[in-house]
């Protein structure tokens, strides 16, 4: 690979690439070569001598009977779940001295010196924070995380029988937390892990389904689900501690309290006109480091439409089958009445 930044990077002459792939940069700026901001390392990546396949220790209690005077069947369920020798990754040629902090960023601690950062654009040369600079990352893959997750789900359906509708409905709570380290998701050193909330970590889902029966000649299905949103992290689109990764959480700026009025105009726009979940999470975190999967997308909705017919009625031999599905019919019927 080869890494070019600031003065180290070659002046683009899009038309030329696009006209011969042999005018394609190959190196660095010239002059460049052997600076802090012309790189040519290699990345390496290899395993632990003690590194072992995931394990899970599961237990679950379940509860089923009749209630509402037999009208329902229920059944609870409860499961939870510790998933150990969870995959992690350890950059072993990462060098955690640090150089400098960041005040207006409560201290935010920088591994990369001064002079190693473009000032224009705040690019880090990527030769920085390195034990032998003959390498670049050397990424260790261990088997070293954990994770706990937690579920509870209640479940009703009618317990009379009937050949021409059926219904059922579940709700199902979700808490899934997980240990990883500051090389996936960081704002101080990147060697330390911590817990915190898991990517995947849906709280709240609705489930129903209804099936009916039509004359006996056409039988539907229908399923579908709400589910609430998942967490995500306020992440820079860049490197900022100079660990070589572009996994720094956002410092979440007070435009009321910052001088630089270009980010002052921005967070006030992105406060007034951002969504209603996105809002709620950066007004919270003003004047801090956003934590770690502190924001939460919005709730969604999935839908499933299947449709047959009975063999018999339509003359066809009894072990034929013809069904159709069609995925997503909410969305289908909007297309169908407002266009695209």
């Amino acid at each position: 690979q080869i890494a070019c930044v600031g003065i180290a990077a070659p002046t683009p002459d899009w038309a030329s690439y696009a006209a011969s792939e042999g005018s394609i940069p190959t190196r660095c700026a010239d002059g460049t070569s052997g600076t802090v901001f012309s790189s040519a390392a290699p990345n390496v990546t290899l395993f632990a001598k003690d590194y072992t396949s995931p394990r899970a220790l599961r237990s679950n209690l379940q509860w089923s009977g009749m209630i509402l005077d037999n009208r329902l069947s229920a059944t609870v369920d409860a499961t939870y779940s510790r998933n150990m020798n969870q995959a992690s990754t350890f950059d072993l040629n990462f060098n955690p001295v640090q150089q400098f902090s960041l005040a207006d960023e409560e201290g935010r601690p920088v591994y990369a010196r001064a002079t190693s950062i473009v000032p224009t654009t705040g690019s880090i040369a990527p030769g920085e924070a390195r034990v032998a600079s003959a390498f670049s990352r050397v990424s260790e893959l261990r088997s070293d995380m954990q994770s706990d997750a937690k579920q509870l789900s209640v479940q009703l359906r009618p317990f009379s029988f009937s050949s021409g509708f059926t219904w059922s409905l579940s709700y199902v709570y979700a808490n899934a937390r997980e240990r990883i380290r500051g090389f996936n998701n960081t704002a101080g050193n990147p060697i330390e892990a911590a817990w915190g909330r898991s990517s995947f970590d849906s709280r709240h889902q609705i489930i129903y389904t209804f099936n009916y029966n039509a004359f006996d000649f056409i039988r539907l299905g229908w399923y579908g689900a709400f589910r609430s949103g998942t967490p995500y992290t306020p992440i820079v689109g860049g490197d900022i501690n100079g660990d070589g990764y572009q996994n720094d959480r956002a410092f979440i700026f007070n435009p009321a309290a910052t001088t630089d009025t270009a980010l002052a105009s921005g967070m006030r726009s992105l406060l007034a006109t951002g969504s209603g979940s996105a809002r709620e999470c950066l007004e919270s975190q003003v004047g801090h480091i956003a934590a770690r999967n502190s924001c939460q997308g919005p709730w969604s909705t999935t839908a499933n439409l299947t449709f047959s017919f009975n063999p018999v009625k339509v003359r066809m031999p009894q072990r034929a089958n013809i069904s159709f599905q069609i995925s997503n019919p909410l969305g289908a019927a909007d297309v169908l009445l407002h266009g695209d």
